[in-house]
């Protein structure tokens, strides 16, 4: 038997396994790598043919990018190449080899730029030294090396997969040029490239002051607050965590190094700009308003106290509506009724926040006649007679009148003035006829004096509630049986007590 072979035959035919977008540092025949005179004088001068080295740095549009910081650009930011492209992944260091074949211009020479598709958009900058050193970490070893870098740039790179190839894209289209500064290699204060600034905080918050320069070598920080050295804060940064009233003030740095001292930048001590750290309190009630009970038509107050960083704004508001105009923390009812019983609120805002007061309760009940008397607590020998005098005014020789005389019946009893109108003031004064062992004395004190009316015979109940507080926590405080249809009760235990609210109540 006869065996039946197929053969399959793999054809491979050559292809361009990998292709890159390519740019070119043709024309370029001008020195664009320009760099300031001196540290002192910032006139722009073009440097020599053959006194400094650029290195272009590209990735695919739209790449990550650590910015470069003014002054100093990439410097500022990185002592190495490798620490740079560590930083910003799809960043490519493109070889110098060709760039530069006359140092200092960019004239000559092809290069493909890795990662970046051919005829794609793509980002550079290029970044250059002065001196003899022809790698970037190398120049940054050398004293009094001036650096540059040139803004982050974009460009449209060649496609060499076209028919015929992409021509390379020359960036003389899209390059601005760089300027060199120095990078304090030697010893110097170049001054500050970072000042702490004025910050607002909100109180607990985190508040944070920065300050730099460029120097060499680097400095010694020392943070100082309202004039006094903060222990422990020796960094760049001054960060205060958990920010308090008290941390509000003035702050500033001092960087300082003996290395300085001899050269000509103003010696080796440097004091930076003062920075002003405001602390942002939120509003806090710290007296809010109290729940009440008024009598129909009278004048109702409320009252509410509160701290916090100025300005503070107020507004009241009644069963969750707002008060127009009441913005103030003093809310004025005149004349209230049944209808203006409920709750009041206060919402005190700053810049820092809001917050709103616990509800106010306010109780409007009908009104009981009453005046204020004043009451003298009379002492002295039981069986006695006191005689009462007053004047209006006391002098050298006031005017005395005797208005009543007073036989006691206890060691201690009341009497009532019930003189309509009473004057503005009014002084009393008690003497003894017949002898006595007990030096007669007598007390004042202003006594509610209460109207309560009803059929001879009957009984009322008088409770009395603080104005102040819970509006329905009435107290009995006696019952009367009336000897008259209108006869007037003195509450003589209200003296000295908060202001009192009253009602009366028929005893079946």
């Amino acid at each position: 038997m006869k065996k039946a072979w197929t053969l399959v035959v793999l054809i491979a035919a050559p292809t361009m396994a990998f292709a890159q977008g390519t740019v070119g540092f043709i024309n370029n025949t001008a020195g664009l790598v320009r760099q300031w005179t001196s540290v002192m004088d910032s006139t722009l001068i073009s440097v020599p043919v053959g006194f400094a080295y650029v290195e272009l740095l590209a990735a695919p549009a739209g790449a990550a990018f650590t910015p470069l910081s003014p002054p100093g650009g990439f410097v500022a930011n990185f002592s190495s190449i490798a620490g740079f492209l560590a930083a910003n992944p799809g960043w490519s260091d493109i070889a110098t080899t060709g760039i530069q074949p006359i140092a200092g211009r960019f004239n000559g020479g092809i290069v493909s730029l890795p990662n970046v598709a051919p005829g794609a958009d793509a980002e550079y900058f290029v970044i250059g030294w002065t001196g003899t050193a022809t790698t970037f970490d190398a120049a940054m070893q050398v004293p009094g090396t001036f650096f540059g870098s040139s803004p982050l740039l974009i460009t449209l790179t060649g496609n060499p997969l076209t028919t015929p190839p992409g021509l390379p894209v020359s960036l003389s289209a899209t390059f601005t040029g760089i300027a060199f500064v120095p990078w304090m290699q030697d010893t110097d204060f170049g001054g500050f490239t970072v000042q702490p600034t004025n910050q607002s905080v909100l109180l607990g918050a985190t508040a944070t002051f920065w300050a730099g320069a460029n120097a060499y070598p680097q400095p010694y920080y020392q943070w100082y607050f309202n004039g006094m050295s903060i222990p422990g804060a020796t960094s760049s940064s001054l960060q205060i965590w958990n920010a308090q009233l008290t941390n509000a003030g003035t702050y500033w740095v001092v960087l300082s190094n003996p290395a300085w001292s001899n050269c000509p930048c103003g010696g080796s001590v440097h004091v930076s700009a003062s920075a002003t750290l405001t602390v942002l309190e939120p509003p806090i009630i710290t007296r809010p308003p109290q729940d009440q009970t008024a009598y129909a038509d009278s004048t109702v107050d409320f009252r509410a106290r509160a701290t916090g960083s100025s300005p503070l704004a107020y507004q009241w508001s009644f069963n969750g509506d707002v008060i127009p105009g009441a913005g103030s923390t003093h809310l004025q009812l005149t004349n209230v009724s049944a209808a203006q019983a409920g709750t009041y609120t206060l919402v005190v805002t700053n810049v820092a926040g809001a917050v709103t007061s616990a509800p106010a309760m306010l109780s409007v009940i009908p009104p009981v006649e009453r005046r204020m008397v004043p009451g003298l607590v009379l002492l002295g020998q039981p069986g006695s007679l006191l005689n009462l005098e007053n004047a209006d005014t006391l002098g050298l020789s006031p005017s005395w009148v005797n208005f009543d005389g007073v036989t006691l019946t206890n060691s201690s009893q009341w009497y009532f003035d019930l003189s309509t109108p009473l004057p503005a003031q009014r002084f009393y004064r008690a003497s003894q006829t017949g002898g006595s062992s007990v030096i007669p004395a007598l007390d004042l004190k202003m006594v509610p004096a209460l109207t309560v009316t009803g059929s001879v015979g009957s009984s009322v109940r008088v409770d009395y509630m603080n104005q102040f507080g819970p509006t329905d926590a009435w107290v009995a405080l006696d019952t009367v049986m009336l000897t008259n249809a209108s006869q007037l009760y003195f509450d003589v235990s209200a003296p000295g007590q908060p202001p009192r609210l009253y009602r009366l109540v028929q005893v079946p």
